[in-house]
């Protein structure tokens, strides 16, 4: 949840943007240089539509300083009725940044200190300070070269086990404002909340290996931190598997980085940002319309082009090679023109649709 005043620099929102749309080009490139779309559909003429309200954000701030205040008083009683942690599980160490209530002047400081305490839980590193059963925002910096100019990510918040170890057993948890309303609580806000949640699962596994920590255990089933209805009080949902959540960052960072290497040369000093992404090839998909600033002008051109993606994505799927005016020609009689036009027409009367 957090992040709304470093946002620029953290690498969730940029991975899960690419990850909506991967076959364009100018969303790769927008995505791995962190160029904002709303920039470049403001230089279109187009004016931006998405990203969050500052109320929505004001609240989400409000929230988590509520939750984590006086070392999370109101947070750690709802980890251990939820069996998140044990009995008795006390100590909050806390990384936000300063802008985001917290007490670390910066990203990088706050990067440092998560590998400390990470260092610490390995037992690489000496603490004169008791060990926290939270942390809040640890920052881990991925070590590999896939988003560009570095790979950044925020957790929400780390609940640590130290009953069952050496070594302690780490637990991602994601904080969300929304309410849990139970079996009515909305299935794609949850699914959007653990894909969020594996991704930080995998991204601690890199950096526990990078820092040689692989031995501290994490645990494949983390925790999401809803709202109670009508209330600021927190409504723990334990128990939420990640694995397959985790396994998709992992197979998607393979391929952001593969589109990575394919992307033309780019010198953010030397190249204007903004008119890079303008140039780079496009590919519309239904999709854009949920997130993608520049999806009005990409419409408006797949329509001119009779792309069939402006019908949906099944249509597409459907149409394959075939534009949507060879696609209504065929409807109304006309010979096909090539193998593609010759299925598709097989197709269309094998499903009773078109003159015979």
């Amino acid at each position: 949840m957090n992040g709304s005043g470093t946002a620029r620099g953290n690498t969730r929102a940029r991975f899960e943007q690419w990850a909506k749309n991967p076959a364009c080009r100018a969303n790769t490139l927008s995505a791995v240089h962190n160029v904002r779309m709303a920039d470049v559909a403001r230089r279109l003429g187009y004016r931006p539509s998405f990203g969050q309200s500052v109320f929505a954000l004001t609240r989400g701030n409000n929230f988590e300083r509520q939750i984590l205040a006086d070392g999370g008083a109101r947070l750690l009683p709802e980890l251990v009725r939820h069996g998140v942690l044990p009995e008795g599980a006390k100590g909050l160490a806390d990384l936000r940044v300063r802008m985001n209530g917290g007490p670390l002047p910066s990203l990088p400081a706050a990067i440092d200190a998560t590998r400390h305490w990470l260092g610490v839980l390995a037992g690489q590193t000496d603490s004169r300070t008791p060990l926290p059963a939270i942390i809040a925002s640890p920052t881990v910096r991925i070590p590999k070269g896939v988003m560009l100019p570095e790979a950044v990510l925020i957790l929400d918040v780390l609940a640590v086990r130290y009953d069952q170890g050496p070594p302690p057993e780490l637990i991602v948890g994601e904080i969300k404002t929304y309410a849990d309303r139970g079996g009515h609580t909305d299935p794609h806000k949850l699914a959007v909340a653990r894909a969020q949640a594996g991704l930080y699962l995998h991204a601690l596994e890199l950096v526990l290996a990078e820092m040689g920590c692989s031995h501290v255990r994490l645990r494949r089933k983390g925790f999401l931190v809803l709202t109670r209805p009508g209330s600021n009080f927190p409504s723990v949902r334990a128990g939420e598997d990640l694995r397959h959540q985790a396994e998709r960052a992992r197979r998607g960072f393979e391929l952001l980085e593969a589109a990575a290497r394919g992307l033309p040369p780019f010198s953010p000093v030397a190249d204007d940002p903004v008119e890079a992404v303008m140039r780079a090839e496009t590919e519309y998909s239904e999709a854009c319309l949920r997130f993608c600033d520049r999806a009005d002008q990409c419409h408006a051109s797949a329509v001119v082009e009779g792309n069939p993606a402006v019908l949906g994505d099944e249509v597409r799927r459907f149409l394959g090679e075939v534009d949507l005016g060879r696609a209504v020609a065929l409807l109304n009689g006309e010979d096909p023109r090539s193998a593609g036009e010759r299925d598709l027409l097989r197709r269309l009367r094998r499903a009773g649709v078109g003159r015979p």
